[in-house]
């Protein structure tokens, strides 16, 4: 098959770093990397070159329903993802699956605490599908219809006084996470579409920039937002977040 990024393995401006964890033939490893390189490639056109090299550590999690059942990102002894995966699926549908953009994206951002994991799940579902429309699999048309999709799976669970941020928390807390991600997609939604109207870029745009100056000295979601305003030379983050922060969430944007 045509790879959405047609070149050799390891050829990949991100400098990633393999850890084969488990027994793998020569042609699973070739699928592995064929597959991890096109979409590691993906995300370095639609966020930016990382400031670091990528460990990937692939582990052998064979006879699964799809290709990639579990995977999480690293944080310490080198930034990457562990990939648990069942070899015997095709590429395509490896390539198909989210899960890798979804894990990739998160490396964009350091790591900001259990007690923002809205914010980076929400972050990580929103960027998922830019980075696969990027590869091809998803077209501009497609995206938008699956984000109408999953707000309206989301809407339900966010009616109510209470502000955003706070539903949010509490639903990961009664492990309903694909209420919680997808709500939290919202504010990266709306803060994508206010760019687009008032600086006349797109949040990926922001984030590409961000790679340069200030992914490696930030340690929290208040920094965070503060070099985004700083590169926007304006408060469009802050001011979004202490809506999601304060407003209910019945009356924002899921309305």
């Amino acid at each position: 098959m045509d790879l959405p990024y047609d070149r050799e393995p390891d050829e990949a401006g991100i400098e990633i770093k393999w850890h084969w964890e488990d027994n793998f033939s020569s042609e699973e490893k070739m699928k592995v990397k064929n597959w991890l390189n096109s979409v590691s490639s993906a995300v370095e056109f639609t966020l930016g070159t990382y400031p670091f090299d990528l460990h990937f550590h692939i582990y052998n999690r064979g006879d699964s329903r799809e290709p990639v059942p579990w995977a999480n990102t690293i944080r310490h002894s080198g930034q990457g993802v562990n990939f648990h995966i069942d070899p015997s699926h095709s590429l395509e549908s490896f390539l198909e699956d989210w899960t890798a953009p979804h894990e990739i994206s998160h490396l964009s951002l350091p790591y900001l605490g259990t007690e923002n994991a809205w914010f980076a799940e929400g972050y990580a579902s929103f960027l998922q599908y830019q980075v696969m429309e990027e590869m091809g699999i998803y077209s501009a048309a497609e995206v938008e219809a699956m984000y109408k999709n999953k707000m309206s799976m989301a809407l339900p669970y966010y009616q109510g006084d209470q502000d955003m941020v706070s539903k949010a928390k509490s639903l990961r807390k009664g492990h309903r996470y694909p209420q919680m991600y997808w709500g939290s997609a919202s504010f990266f939604i709306r803060l994508d579409q206010g760019l687009q109207n008032d600086y006349g870029i797109r949040l990926t745009e922001l984030i590409k920039k961000y790679q340069d100056c200030c992914r490696m000295d930030d340690q929290s979601i208040g920094e965070v937002i503060a070099s985004w305003d700083r590169l926007l030379d304006g408060n469009a983050c802050s001011e979004l977040m202490e809506i999601f922060e304060t407003a209910p969430a019945s009356s924002n944007w899921l309305q």
